[in-house]
């Protein structure tokens, strides 16, 4: 199953939270640090220190850990 995505409000991350959906932290260790990481957050960084990413290796790590018919939150 391919994953659909949609933009959302933070009104609506409430009510996907009550669905069972995942949170992803895509940020990076840096910014975890500065900032905190949100309790229950998967943490799944997509940019590396270069601000360089690896979009298909990325999905396969979330499809590894949250399943695809499972609300994703990203952050």
């Amino acid at each position: 199953m391919q994953r659909r995505y949609k933009q959302i409000k933070s009104s609506g991350v409430s009510a996907l939270l009550q669905q069972g959906a995942a949170i992803i932290d895509v940020r990076r260790p840096e910014e975890w640090q500065l900032t905190g990481i949100v309790a229950g957050s998967k943490l799944l960084t997509f940019f590396d220190t270069q601000r360089q990413s690896q979009p298909e290796k990325w999905l396969q790590q979330l499809n590894l850990q949250v399943p695809s018919d499972c609300p994703l939150i990203l952050i």
